[in-house]
């Protein structure tokens, strides 16, 4: 009886590392998946200007693509620039040519373009680039939704492919209750 019975804890014990096994196995395949999609894939942070308004606002939370750094007009891309990580809204892209006039008027290759989700009028910084301007290979030209006081290439002229982190692809809103 006393044989059988521990027979019958052998067996549980068995079990039960058969289990533990299990569990830190999918623990650290849950774990270096995750690391993995993190760090190659998506990438998250959070808006911490006023340039984007109101589409996003300061302290709203971001997801991005971190394999998608070759973006169309319209997209709304992450990047790196003097230290800060920045959000801003592609206008032109390699090729194109770019002009903002002191009437407010962003033109692209001799088109101006309608935003419809603009509120003000795009101005011209004074004292940084010269229009028209043309953008070389690798460059990208992005203007915050926040025209009256963004800090975009008006400011520090053209994004660089190597400055691109990624592009947009989810908004979670910061709500102050």
């Amino acid at each position: 009886m006393v044989k059988e019975k521990l027979k019958q804890i052998r067996e549980e014990l068995s079990k039960s590392k058969t289990g533990i096994r299990r569990f830190v196995r999918t623990s650290f395949i849950i774990v270096i998946s995750l690391w993995v999609m993190f760090s190659f894939i998506i990438g998250v942070d959070s808006v911490g200007t006023y340039d984007m308004s109101p589409a996003l606002n300061m302290g709203d939370r971001i997801v991005y693509s971190r394999v998608d750094k070759k973006p169309v007009a319209r997209d709304v891309i992450v990047f790196k620039k003097d230290g800060n990580v920045c959000v801003s809204r592609v206008v032109a892209i390699p090729g194109d040519t770019v002009e903002i006039t002191e009437a407010g008027s962003v033109i692209i290759n001799g088109h101006e373009i309608v935003e419809d989700k603009i509120y003000s009028q795009t101005y011209p910084y004074t004292g940084y680039l010269e229009y028209p301007i043309t953008l070389e290979k690798g460059e990208y030209f992005v203007l915050g939704d926040n025209r009256r006081t963004g800090v975009d290439s008006r400011y520090f002229g053209t994004v660089q492919a190597d400055e691109i982190l990624g592009t947009l692809i989810l908004v979670i809103r910061q709500h102050n209750f």
